[in-house]
C-alpha cells in the first residue's frame, strides 16, 4: 500500500508535501518553489493551497508566502525574514512572527 500522500495545486497537477520549498501569490496565481530549484505557476489563489498544504507542516508567514518548515534555514530577526534551504529570504508579518518562533524554538 501506497502511503505516500499527494496535493492537487491545479491543472491536473499533483505534487508531495515534501518537494515543495514554498508558495508565492501572485494576484490570483501561485507560483511554486520546489526544492530541487524548479518552480511552476498555478492558476490556484495561494489561500485555496493554504488549506491543503497546511497538515503537512506550511506555515503562512505572510499574505504572500505559505513556506514548509522542514526547508527553514533560519530566522533573521532584525529583517524579520526566513533564510530558505535555497538561500531565498521570505517575509515574515508582525502577526505571524510570534508563532512562528514559538514553532521554531520547539525544534
Amino acid at each position: 500500500m501506497n502511503t505516500t500522500s499527494y496535493i492537487s495545486i491545479g491543472g491536473r497537477q499533483e505534487v508531495k508535501p515534501e518537494e515543495v520549498l514554498m508558495l508565492q501569490a501572485e494576484i490570483n496565481y501561485t507560483l511554486v518553489y520546489f526544492v530541487n530549484g524548479r518552480k511552476t505557476i498555478v492558476a490556484t489563489p495561494l489561500k485555496k493551497l493554504e488549506e491543503r498544504f497546511t497538515p503537512f507542516e506550511f506555515y503562512r508567514t505572510h499574505k504572500s508566502y505559505l513556506v514548509n518548515l522542514k526547508c527553514v534555514k533560519c530566522f533573521i530577526e532584525p529583517t524579520n525574514t526566513l533564510q530558505m534551504a535555497d538561500n531565498h529570504n521570505v517575509i515574515v508579518s508582525r502577526r505571524k512572527r510570534t508563532g512562528l518562533k514559538e514553532y521554531l524554538k520547539d525544534r
